[in-house]
């Protein structure tokens, strides 16, 4: 027979216990939302790493909605809830060859920076390294922009198997329906993608225009009208 008193003891324990989880969880979306402030309101994201005393990753995981890499690896494609996964797996089966490959390999470039997620940095080096289009940029320029501005990772929080996507890495894939729509085309080209992640919010549109590549100038570059 349990005794009741070790039994009270538990209990009330086990109640700190859950009302301190709920306390840190409230606490982190405070804390998220605070960095996010100061991101939109100008602050760049070394500055915020400094300040906070971060890794550059972290804060751009943050500001960028990426998942936790050390929770549960996501399932297939980048998404948990299976109609939404089933919608993703139809966009990326839109994809020509050249599009699809750009997936995996955005995941290798992610891996090669010792990144725990995907984003829209890591979908543009994949583009640049593989001549999306015919777009002709360096690589070298790309990657030492990618790393000024979120740095290098440690491998400290790379999570097992798939990388999840950030928020704004799946707004660009999801992005690059548009323009083969516009054409009244089916298939989502290499070139639709590097044009949806110039148009998109993100590391990956940053560090274009850093090199001097709007997306009106981008079009130009690889034959498309405004």
């Amino acid at each position: 027979m349990l005794d009741e008193k070790a039994l009270d003891e538990a209990r009330r324990t086990h109640q700190r216990l859950v009302d301190l989880e709920s306390q840190t969880a409230h606490a982190r979306i405070d804390y998220h939302h605070a960095i996010k402030t100061l991101h939109a309101e100008g602050g760049s994201l070394p500055e915020i790493a400094e300040a906070l005393e971060l890794s550059h990753q972290r804060v751009h995981q943050i500001v960028e909605d990426a998942p936790n890499p050390r929770g549960p690896a996501m399932p297939r494609w980048f998404d948990r809830s299976r109609r939404r996964q089933a919608r993703n797996e139809s966009v990326l089966a839109r994809f020509d060859d050249e599009a699809r490959q750009m997936i995996p390999a955005a995941h290798e470039e992610a891996e090669q920076l010792r990144h725990g997620y995907i984003g829209t940095e890591h979908l543009l080096l994949a583009l640049v390294r593989r001549g999306a289009g015919g777009f002709e940029v360096s690589v070298d320029a790309v990657r030492s922009e990618v790393v000024a501005r979120v740095g290098e990772g440690s491998g400290e929080e790379r999570g097992r198997g798939r990388l999840p996507f950030t928020a704004q890495a799946k707004y660009a894939i999801d992005r690059a329906l548009k323009p083969a729509a516009s054409r009244d085309e089916r298939a989502i080209t290499a070139e639709d993608l590097l044009l949806a992640v110039a148009s998109s919010e993100g590391t990956g549109r940053d560090v274009l225009h850093a090199l001097g590549f709007n997306s009106e100038r981008l079009q130009q570059q690889l034959g498309r009208n405004s």
